[in-house]
């Protein structure tokens, strides 16, 4: 009961038990049928620069979009607006599409350089500009369809930027004013729904503080950031006044604004530092233009006193307060609540004392629920209720205003064959609005519309076109960009047609089926500990020959792996890559250590290894004739920092080889997984700073990781900081038979390297997260090798507890503190404790708050590597227990990697021992690969995604079976990893090695 009740304790700990908002709560996420309101408003949203093209044509100015577009490395894959949609030339057929939809109202954006190139009414007219929105305008009409036009979508005149800084200048406020007086009078009389601005928040946070759009100002103190939003509030008031004495009387319409909000919740509702950091985050996030415009013209509290220091430490810059006069020029400025909203989160407090590159914003952390499906946007989780709660907030925090809700949406990736069957958009789209409806008649929000962002794929900013918003499929790769309707715009057609999802309608009948009936009835944290309990109980019971074929545990079961599951192979660098000394390569501890006699057995070395330095391009084909889609692999430090320090010099040979894998890698279809450290330490570092055990090596290490992010991360999705942590510390500073080769029997050795491990994990994960996710759209994580240990008596009390500790320690040195509480579990810290009574004398460090919130949550998803199980132990046929853990405990088993692709440097067994799927001669200078007949099953696993009844493969597992699974031979090795997957039931995670 001990080890049960430690794995119920981490799972609690992991994923709440009392606030668990992943689960399912019928009360809140139960489908309500019935019809919106006869005059509610049904939309959909582009805006000018992701769908015209058109960029330079028929007198039209640059704008800060194409600038930033045409720069190298700022938008994935080089790809630019010039021609997006073509929406320029193709806007009739767009609006026929909008007719057939059933559409009313379409909201779209106004191109300011189209109509004034260099931004300013001085500068003179583009007649062609104000004649191409008049057109569209009247086509729309003539369809049947009203138009709501947006001022400002991001694409600011560049002559604009060039002269005056952009949005940081305030004399920016008159030149908008200039432009939106223009278009008010050149459209007004047909156009009776303005916004100003389109999300200014991600104005600032995009394109003033990270970097990410344009015009590519990274500031981290924010200051640049809070200088354009202040700007922009000015600017939007200053239109909606001039609007409203010069226009409203004779045009009868109405100006807002459009605000993405996002919603969040405490992570624990009981905790009042959780609570007040929520605050915070609402304050900041959803509160920074809505508070001015809605509630007394000047930003919330919290905020408005950040902004007073922040102007206080920067003196002479403009104003970060509203003067009365600014106020109330401000306060009210909207006629309705224009909302987008993609966001909610998590809100826990971090309690920290602001630093050196930190700011107010780290006073919190934002997570989401491990169960909340996320779209192909890195930041987008769907969480329907989120919505629900925002419009209700709206309304009492707001004074209960209209509210149009212009935009919300999700996104796929780019792929082929093209997802035109966009089931997931479909339930996006049925919960959303659904939790709109609830809105409006349960909680008696004035909800006015629904906008579906997007009417078609588009420029997705700086992910180019490799996300897709659309309810209509784009072809970018044809001249005449096709338009063809995805399965979710028939589903919104009938939506429109439906005005909701009437009582016995066939869209209601279809949601229900879709959305009621797939409900579970239980949190997925008691569905976890469910199958665990099941689980510990069968291995727990009267019989304890853990070699016994049992038939429920062991017995095959045919079937197929998900859509979206991923196959791989792996190796790593210095077993692989041979040129130990080339092109400028330092030298690494595995090339002294292997130099070194009697260290391998037989003295063999990588010095060639697989000589994969230079045959990588046979390598990626014998990949692709495998069907592989993923593979990963590791870099050589010493390859790319000879002396392993930024300061020392880039070996640029290195860095192009790199490049050059990875681009044939891509150019075969193949996606690449790449680990940071995979054991080969440039060996300078050994020598300096004595390795691992020395903390310096954090920043070091994260100054490696920072180019590594920066050179390859437009094209590397998927990073892994470290391969197997314990083993490395185990091995080469306890026991010292890998590289460096330190016996230090005391442990104590291996501890420091292990602690300073975990430091540089989490800061080389926090330095994606802030300088490139925004970019890249990566995710980051570790490789943990883990074991699973077996009480040999369950019923004996000493060998429960010696099970949980050999779990303690062996598995959760690294797991615990990132993916639990940041810290080592209990048993390891009497552990460390231990340590600093036999050392008094030494300095045995153990993690501060600071460190502690640092690390924990620093992974994206959960690495793993999985070879042996106590107490019988081995491997065997694994992806069997694969199905079971996916299919019959829920785990979100996301990959499967075979180790390895092909027989390499064993470390210090050498060349005696062989894991590849290929055979390589190594007696042969060319070093052949030859496959083996496992490289034949596992190709035939890819191609058929698992083990589908009837097929070939399924048969010959099936005969085979009695043979690979006979008696004695060990089976709690298997069942080991299916029960280690069962503790991770609730975090996502890859198996990279296996």
């Amino acid at each position: 009961m001990m080890i049960l009740w430690t794995f119920y304790a981490l799972l609690s700990t992991a994923c709440g038990a009392e606030y668990d908002y992943g689960a399912y709560d019928r009360t809140r996420d139960d489908f309500r049928p019935g019809t919106f309101p006869d005059d509610f408003i049904w939309s959909t949203a582009t805006a000018s620069y992701q769908i015209e093209g058109g960029w330079n044509a028929s007198g039209k100015g640059e704008s800060i979009w194409d600038r930033f577009s045409h720069t190298p490395g700022k938008v994935d894959r080089g790809d630019t607006g010039d021609v997006a949609c073509d929406s320029y030339n193709k806007y009739r057929e767009d609006a026929r599409l909008m007719k057939d939809l059933g559409l009313k109202f379409y909201r779209f954006s106004l191109s300011w350089p189209r109509i004034f190139p260099d931004g300013t009414v001085a500068g003179g007219v583009n007649q062609a500009g104000v004649d191409y929105y008049n057109n569209v305008i009247d086509e729309l009409l003539a369809n049947g369809i009203t138009p709501m036009v947006t001022l400002y979508h991001w694409d600011l005149p560049q002559a604009l930027q060039d002269r005056y800084g952009g949005w940081v200048n305030e004399t920016l406020v008159e030149h908008f004013n200039d432009y939106a007086s223009y278009v008010f009078q050149a459209f007004g009389d047909r156009v009776q729904f303005w916004l100003t601005f389109n999300e200014p928040k991600v104005v600032c946070d995009n394109g003033h503080i990270t970097g990410e759009h344009a015009p590519g100002i990274r500031d981290p103190t924010l200051l640049t950031g809070y200088r354009a939003g202040h700007t922009l509030l000015k600017a939007h008031a200053r239109a909606w006044h001039t609007y409203d004495r010069n226009f409203r009387q004779a045009q009868g319409g109405q100006v807002g604004i459009t605000l993405n909000l996002d919603w969040a919740e405490p992570r624990d509702p009981d905790l009042p530092a959780d609570v007040q950091a929520t605050d915070r985050y609402m304050q900041i996030y959803s509160g920074w233009f809505t508070h001015p415009i809605y509630v007394d013209g000047d930003y919330p509290p919290f905020l408005k006193d950040e902004l007073q220091k922040l102007a206080q430490a920067n003196p002479g810059i403009n104003s970060l307060v509203f003067t009365p006069e600014d106020r109330a020029y401000i306060l009210g400025t909207s006629d309705f609540f224009g909302l987008n909203h993609y966001v909610t989160r998590i809100v826990a407090n971090r309690d920290i004392v602001i630093g050196s590159g930190q700011t107010f914003r780290d006073t919190f952390e934002a997570t989401v629920a491990p169960e909340w499906p996320r779209a192909e946007s890195a930041w987008l989780y769907v969480v329907p209720w989120g919505l629900r709660r925002l419009l209700k907030h709206i309304k009492t925090r707001y004074g209960d205003p209209d509210i149009y809700i212009t935009e919300n949406g999700r996104s796929d990736g780019d792929v082929q064959p093209p997802i035109l069957e966009d089931t997931e958009r479909v339930c996006y789209y049925a919960g959303y609005i659904d939790e709109v409806f609830k809105a409006i008649y349960e909680d008696g929000v004035k909800v006015k519309s629904y906008t579906a962002w997007s009417f078609m794929d588009n420029f997705e900013w700086a992910r180019g076109y490799t996300e897709r918003f659309g309810l209509h499929y784009v072809d970018f790769t044809d001249p005449n960009r096709p338009r063809t309707p995805k399965k979710s715009a028939g589903f919104y057609k009938d939506i429109i047609a439906n005005n909701g999802f009437p009582e016995g309608a066939e869209v209601t009948r279809m949601v229900q089926d879709k959305v009621v009936l797939s409900a579970p009835s239980m949190s997925w944290t008691m569905l976890a500990f469910w199958t665990l309990s099941m689980l510990l109980t069968t291995a727990c019971g009267d019989v304890y020959d853990y070699s016994v074929y049992d038939p429920t545990r062991d017995d095959f079961r045919p079937g197929t792996f998900p859509d979206d599951f991923i196959w791989s192979t792996a190796t790593a660098s210095y077993q692989i890559e041979g040129a130990w000394e080339a092109d400028g390569k330092g030298e690494s501890i595995w090339d002294r250590f292997s130099h070194t006699p009697g260290k391998v057995d037989r003295g063999d070395t990588g010095d060639v290894a697989c000589d994969s330095y230079n045959k990588y391009r046979e390598d990626v084909q014998l990949m692709k004739a495998m069907g592989l889609k993923y593979y990963r692999f590791s870099l050589s430090w010493p390859r790319i920092f000879p002396d392993g320090t930024q300061a020392g010099g880039v070996n640029q040979a290195g860095v192009d080889y790199y490049n050059n894998v990875i681009d044939e890698l891509l150019a075969n279809g193949i996606t690449p997984m790449v680990t940071l450290y995979h054991w080969d330490l440039p060996q300078a570092l050994q020598d300096g700073y004595g390795g691992w055990v020395n903390e310096s090596m954090v920043q070091i290490y994260n100054d490696y990781a920072s180019f590594a992010f920066r050179s390859f991360g437009d094209r590397v999705k998927l990073w892994l900081t470290f391969n197997e942590a314990r083993v490395f510390c185990y091995n080469g500073y306890l026991y010292g038979s890998h590289a460096p080769g330190i016996q230090d029997q005391s442990l104590l050795s291996s501890y420091l390297c292990g602690h300073t491990i975990l430091k540089a994990h989490a800061k080389a994960w926090h330095t994606y997260s802030t300088l490139y996710r925004a970019s890249q759209g990566g995710k980051v994580g570790i490789t943990v090798s883990m074991n699973w240990g077996e009480p040999q008596d369950p019923n004996l009390p000493a060998d429960v507890a010696a099970a949980d500790y050999y779990m303690q320690v062996s598995n959760s040195q690294f797991a615990h503190p990132i993916y639990v509480n940041g810290d080592y579990p209990p048993d390891f810290k009497v552990l460390v404790q231990k340590f600093r009574q036999a050392f008094p004398d030494i300095n045995v460090p153990d993690f501060s708050e600071e460190e502690k919130a640092s690390i924990r949550g620093s992974s994206d998803f959960f690495g793993l590597n999985h070879y042996t199980s106590s107490i019988v132990g081995h491997r065997d046929t694994p992806a069997g227990e694969i199905v079971l853990a996916i299919y019959e405990d829920g785990v979100k088993v996301k990959s499967y990697t075979a180790w390895s692709f092909m027989d390499n440097f064993e470390w210090a067994r050498g060349y005696t021992e062989r894991f590849g799927l290929h055979y390589v001669d190594f007696t042969d200078p060319n070093r052949p690969r030859t496959p083996k007949e496992s490289a034949g099953f596992y190709k035939d696993i890819i191609a058929n995604n698992g083990f589908p009844e009837g097929a070939e493969v399924t048969r010959m597992v099936q005969d085979m079976w009695g043979q690979c699974r006979g008696s004695g031979t060990g089976y709690i090795g298997v069942s080991g990893a299916l029960l280690v997957l069962s503790l991770l039931v609730a975090c996502r995670y890859l198996i990279v090695g296996l």
